[in-house]
């Protein structure tokens, strides 16, 4: 059977998104964060794909997808794709805005889902009263995050990245923060003045209600060096899913598997070593 890496493009609702797939075995999605897009996951794509079928996607206006003009919702893109491939029930990988279309996934198709991997997520329905401290615990993200849109308002890329990267991506150095870089310069529209963002729909309730409706196998990975309420809100998520672990990564920051490589790669391996072997 030919294992080769595709590369395609799904027509949906007013626009197309762009993905890759490869690979055979148990079925993985690997979303992406809000300052990146689907390279992020470029070393991971090519080991995973040498034993499970996987597939990565561009956001709505991010890398090669194009930006919405209309409302949509990246639940309907997500269930799209996974239509268009035949994935049943993967393990979805979900970093920050990615674990929140995992998690309104999951509360939307539970049938679809067969396990999460969320990496410092985001979730729909974040209040300041999930953290302790509050508000106070978020100070230090709005303001390194309103120091970078004023940057770039002010037409300052270089200056607005920075911002973001002490923000998000303090760990990284080399060819990762490289990455870092170029991927926020490349879909600085989409990040900067959420193009697509604003257009974007949820069905039901928000997911911080809802969390004991989600029954499928869930880790939650999140940084040391991570923005101060990221370790807060992953274990508000781990009270209320049922059996949830958090597992707090040393040296890591928001794009963990970029700053800390080698532990994404255990944690994923022991999760999937954990997880019953896929249905047929």
């Amino acid at each position: 059977m030919d294992h080769a890496i595709v590369t395609g493009a799904l027509d949906v609702p007013g626009g197309q998104i762009s993905f890759e797939e490869g690979g055979q075995g148990r079925p993985i999605v690997l979303l992406h964060e809000g300052i990146a897009d689907r390279r992020m996951w470029n070393r991971e794509f090519s080991l995973l794909t040498r034993d499970h079928r996987v597939v990565r996607y561009d956001l709505r206006g991010y890398g090669n997808s194009t930006p919405a003009t209309s409302d949509y919702s990246p639940v309907r893109d997500l269930v799209a794709l996974l239509d268009h491939l035949d994935f049943m029930r993967p393990l979805i990988v979900g970093p920050s805005v990615g674990g929140k279309i995992a998690l309104d996934l999951t509360l939307a198709t539970p049938e679809r889902v067969g396990a999460l991997l969320l990496i410092a997520p985001g979730y729909s329905g974040m209040d300041y009263d999930h953290v302790p401290g509050g508000k106070a615990t978020f100070e230090r993200d709005e303001r390194l995050s309103k120091a970078a849109a004023d940057a770039w308002a002010a037409g300052k890329l270089e200056e607005a990245t920075e911002h973001l990267r002490e923000l998000w991506a303090s760990s990284l150095t080399g060819s990762s923060l490289d990455l870092f870089r170029t991927m926020v310069r490349d879909n600085a529209a989409e990040i900067f003045e959420e193009r697509s963002g604003r257009h974007e729909t949820r069905e039901g309730a928000p997911a911080a209600t809802r969390l004991k409706e989600i029954r499928v196998p869930t880790r939650i990975l999140v940084g040391d060096r991570d923005n101060p309420a990221m370790p807060h809100c992953a274990n508000f998520l781990a009270r209320g899913i049922a059996g949830a672990q958090v597992q707090l990564v040393p040296g890591a920051d928001h794009l963990l598997n970029l700053s800390r490589p080698d532990a994404f790669d255990t944690a994923l391996r022991g999760f999937i070593e954990s997880l019953p072997a896929p249905r047929e």
